[in-house]
Parts: C-alpha cells; structure tokens; sequence
C-alpha cells in the first residue's frame, strides 16, 4: 500500500488517486488487504464493510465536519497525521461538527437515526 511506483507520495492524504478521470472508483486489486487472504481471509468483511459504509453515510447526512476555528474565528489547517505500526489509523484531530438542519436538537437528530436504520 505504500509502493512508490504505484501510487506516487504514498504518505500524503490523496483519496483522488483512487479516481477515474470520469470520478469512478478505479479497480484496486489491494483494496481489502486488511481482510487477509486464502482460506483465512476474514468471514466478517461484507459486514465490516456494510456497517462502515452506514455509519458514515448517516454522519454526513445528519452533520457537517469542519475545520477547527482559533481564538479569533478563523479556520485552522488540519494536518492530518498517522499512527506506525501493523495497524495504522489517523491521530486525532481537533474538528468542529455541526448539525445540518436548523433547530436540530438532540430528539430530533435521535429520531432521524433511527429512521435511517429501518
């Protein structure tokens, strides 16, 4: 995942190196490296997948994710930075998350949710 040849700075946030020209996903052969391979390659990964792709679908649909603001209300570059090791995730990372409706208050994001799951 990190061959220079194949996707050049490897180490820098590109989600785009993963698009077409037209914006479709481009075929990765190493896309579900983290599921193992052969015999015992994980049984859960459909699931994984599934569950991942809802939890974020259902974030962004209910919030939005900006930068973090200073002192002075302007925005703060977020540098993003990663974990080393057999199991690399992002740092964490200051962010504002905003509701995308008006008077959304916590029963009506609740209720929203759990609309989205049946």
């Amino acid at each position: 995942m990190h061959d220079e040849s194949r996707y050049p700075d490897p180490y820098t946030f590109l989600p785009e190196r993963f698009l077409d020209d037209d914006g479709s996903f481009k075929h990765n052969e190493c896309e579900n490296i983290v599921f193992g391979f052969g015999r015992r390659i994980c049984v859960g990964r459909h699931f994984a997948d599934t569950s991942i792709w809802s939890v974020i679908a259902k974030v962004l649909a209910a919030f939005t994710i900006l930068k973090p603001l200073d002192e002075n209300g302007a925005e703060i570059p977020v540098e993003p930075k990663f974990s080393s090791g057999p199991a690399i995730h992002p740092l964490p990372f200051r962010c504002r998350i905003v509701p995308r409706f008006e008077r959304m208050d916590e029963k009506k994001l609740e209720e929203l949710i759990i609309a989205g799951s049946t």
